[in-house]
């Protein structure tokens, strides 16, 4: 469901919003410990509310994101930063070209869409590696506990959400050897190298071989794409515009005297690079605070909207400290429409 732009107006000046049903996710307190975070996949929770399967992206692969309404609670003084992916047309364009190579992988393998499963049509990343650490801890993690109210015990008291099955995606290559390389069947790699992905975060190393690709504990998809595209290409001084040596110039500068300066300035603007990191695993593949709440010293309670892209969210805390985080879902729409 896509919300048209100017409705979005409602959401942030406190009106009533415009969307009809609304996802309401309470969390049970969480407290990753001064300097640690929290994760939330609102997509897997709005699932798990709403018995209802929900995905990161369309059929198409264009990667989704959640308007949202918050309250935070914390019985101290919180400093609580948002963290999720940029929603930048690399983020977006990564979850494209994963969605495509995904479907190829499973082509080739002969795997029909039947066959892929009927939750299995879409990519189901992580936020960061960190993400992907807690979610495959047993115990202990920081990860958001959805809390359900349970009225039929003597005291009405929250409990946590038993929720269904809820894979995270994992695709399979092969890797790749140099002719001065090991041969396959010597190599210390396995055959296969099966890896998850994650939004945001360089790719992880899981082991190295010299002449090899090594393989991959963790794949990240911005990461990937921005190995995977031609960079911006800035012209070299040999085919940029010349300066007073060129007749053809000097032909339509007549009677300006500055023409030859102005040349020059042109000849350094072609130069110029983009205002955006080229770096591979540079700024792009980070992700981005979309806002920080401080909490009153008693019982404070913060209310706020953000947009959260993918639907995953990370709460970094300044400090120790419990809190509650109350999230309404007033919208789900593609990325795309609120670049």
């Amino acid at each position: 469901m896509v919300v048209p732009r100017l409705q979005h107006l409602y959401l942030y000046t406190g009106l009533a919003s415009p969307v009809g049903d609304m996802t309401k996710l309470q969390y049970a307190a969480a407290n990753a410990g001064g300097g640690g975070t929290t994760y939330y996949n609102l997509v897997r929770d709005s699932s798990i509310i709403e018995s209802k399967n929900h995905e990161h992206t369309d059929r198409e692969g264009h990667v989704k994101g959640y308007l949202v309404n918050y309250e935070v609670t914390a019985a101290s003084e919180q400093v609580l930063s948002f963290i999720t992916p940029s929603n930048s047309w690399k983020m977006r364009n990564s979850f494209r070209k994963f969605h495509a190579y995904r479907n190829m992988m499973f082509e080739n393998a002969g795997i029909t869409n039947q066959e892929k499963g009927k939750y299995g049509h879409t990519i189901r990343p992580y936020l960061d590696n960190t993400h992907r650490l807690e979610e495959e801890k047993t115990s202990g993690q920081d990860v958001g506990t959805l809390a359900l109210w349970n009225g039929n015990s003597g005291t009405v008291v929250a409990r946590a959400a038993t929720g269904g099955e809820w894979t995270y995606s994992e695709l399979a290559t092969v890797p790749l050897y140099e002719q001065s390389g090991p041969q396959m069947g010597a190599s210390s790699l396995k055959v296969a190298d099966e890896w998850p992905v994650m939004v945001c975060g360089e790719n992880v190393i899981g082991g190295t071989e010299t002449d090899t690709s090594g393989s991959y504990a963790s794949v990240g998809m911005i990461h990937s794409y921005n190995l995977d595209r031609m960079e911006v290409v800035t012209p070299g001084t040999e085919s940029t515009v010349e300066g007073p040596s060129n007749p053809l110039a000097a032909l339509i500068a007549s009677g300006n005297q500055a023409a030859g300066e102005i040349l020059d300035i042109a000849k350094e603007q072609e130069m110029e690079l983009p205002p955006y990191d080229l770096v591979d695993a540079g700024d792009s593949v980070f992700a981005v605070s979309q806002t920080t709440v401080k909490t009153p010293t008693t019982l404070g309670i913060v209310r706020g909207s953000c947009f959260v892209p993918a639907g995953l969210l990370g709460v970094y805390q300044k400090s120790a400290g419990d809190y509650t985080l109350h999230l309404t879902v007033v919208g789900e729409v593609l990325c795309k429409d609120m670049a």
